[in-house]
């Protein structure tokens, strides 16, 4: 009996506690800081295809027309959390994740200098990663499944975020990014691979049936809609009006416009909202 209360008493728990997120969060960021330059950028590159592939599985959910709003943004979300579930468990650079990495910045444990760096380096490779995936999309005609309804959602997805006003861009960019970061955050709780699906599929649903704006995915998505606009074309009856509002902003002008305003939201829900919040409330703890 003494010997399984010592048994009990050793072992691990479950998770980590929230000190311990801390602690661990900070010793990632170190060793992002550490990695060379071309297996960062190899990493980011398939961050990028990773998040990308997340958001083609959602299109397939789009694509039928069927479903209610609700229920196609819930199943949308879930079938994007692909994406940063293979982040986490496979190991990739993602941007917005990377946010984080002000935590150890504030404890001087990393220079700022090389936080920029890593985020400049990762966030090129995210990009570059994205397009990889357009391109075999657009070789592969996926928007022409069920009909021509797929390039439909691609379309439709690239108008509906481009349309959006400055101000809502960001602050959608600064809820998603919170949601995003809490996932990788809780994620370093996790000791096993269920535990990291578990703690990261819900928010990313979230976000993601909310509406929010996460840069790297819209790396995907615009570029994607955009070019099943321009060799596609609309599928099916459309309001030549709205043929007309579509060509006016899917373009590269557009695309960069909400990337742009999502990108300084993500940073501030994940760097701000996420990683600096907790350095508040644990640094002197750590």
């Amino acid at each position: 009996m003494e010997e399984l209360k010592k048994e009990v008493t050793a072992a691990k728990p479950d998770c980590r506690s929230a000190a311990a997120l801390f602690a661990q969060a900070q010793n990632v960021a170190i060793g992002k800081t550490k990695l060379a330059a071309l297996p960062a950028f190899a990493l980011s590159v398939m961050a990028g295809m990773l998040i990308a592939t997340g958001a083609t599985f959602m299109l397939l959910v789009k694509g039928d027309s069927m479903l209610s709003f609700a229920v196609s943004q819930v199943l949308g979300g879930l079938a994007f959390s692909l994406g940063l579930l293979c982040v986490i468990v496979a190991g990739a650079e993602l941007f917005t994740g990377n946010c984080l990495m002000v935590c150890a910045a504030a404890d001087r444990k990393i220079s700022w200098g090389a936080v920029l760096k890593n985020w400049a380096l990762v966030y090129v490779g995210n990009l570059v990663g994205s397009l990889v995936i357009v391109g075999i999309l657009l070789g592969a005609n996926f928007a022409g499944m069920n009909n021509g309804a797929v390039g439909n959602a691609m379309i439709n997805v690239a108008y509906s975020k481009i349309s959006l006003a400055p101000e809502a861009i960001f602050f959608r960019g600064i809820m998603c990014n919170w949601l995003v970061c809490l996932a990788v955050w809780m994620g370093f709780a996790g000791r096993t691979v269920i535990d990291k699906v578990f703690t990261t599929i819900f928010p990313v649903m979230a976000f993601v049936a909310c509406g929010f704006e996460h840069c790297v995915a819209n790396m995907f998505f615009l570029p994607m809609g955009i070019a099943a606009f321009n060799t596609c074309g609309y599928a099916g009856d459309i309001d030549p009006a709205k043929l007309d509002a579509m060509a006016q902003v899917l373009n590269a002008g557009g695309a960069c416009y909400n990337i742009g305003l999502a990108t300084l939201g993500n940073i501030v829900g994940g760097a701000i909202m996420v990683g600096m919040m907790y350095w508040i409330a644990y640094h002197k703890k750590a």
